[in-house]
């Protein structure tokens, strides 16, 4: 992605004209926007938060400690990185049901998160370029953090 502004702004003189005014809007987040990205994101931060307690509570309720279950993922990533005791047949299938259920925990919560951005009034693809949008201007990741304080 880095890759295609450059190129959007480099090839020719002749689209010049037409792209200052497609990618400013692009850029740009107008007021409303703004409102509704925040308001969505209020929401995706609480879905965020459910989810990891419930991913928590899956895995406690497998009978894993989180360090564990990420010694054991860890393990499984990367054969390299040998956990620090044998993994039992017990643990190994507690794990194999725990990223079954976080599996479909993470696919609850995106469903759950898009539709929060939906029901804000933005479109899924418009809230990711927002996103992105704040995540390079500090200017507008410090709007946002006023915004989700005082709303």
């Amino acid at each position: 992605m880095g890759s295609i502004p450059a190129q959007a702004q480099n090839p020719s003189p002749a689209p010049s004209p037409a792209a200052p005014s497609s990618a400013p809007a692009a850029q740009q987040v107008n007021p409303d926007e703004l409102k509704k990205f925040t308001n969505a994101l209020k929401k995706i931060l609480v879905i965020a938060n459910d989810a990891e307690t419930q991913m928590g509570q899956v895995i406690q309720k497998e009978g894993l400690t989180p360090a564990r279950f990420n010694e054991i993922y860890q393990s499984k990533k990367n054969p390299s990185a040998k956990p620090a005791s044998q993994i039992t047949p017990k643990e190994e299938q507690s794990y194999q049901q725990v990223v079954s259920q976080l599996t479909k925990i993470q696919e609850n919560a995106q469903t759950k998160r898009d539709q929060a951005i939906v029901a804000e009034g933005l479109k899924v693809d418009r809230f990711e370029q927002i996103l992105t949008i704040a995540q390079k201007s500090p200017e507008l990741r410090q709007e946002i953090r006023k915004m989700i304080q005082t709303n």
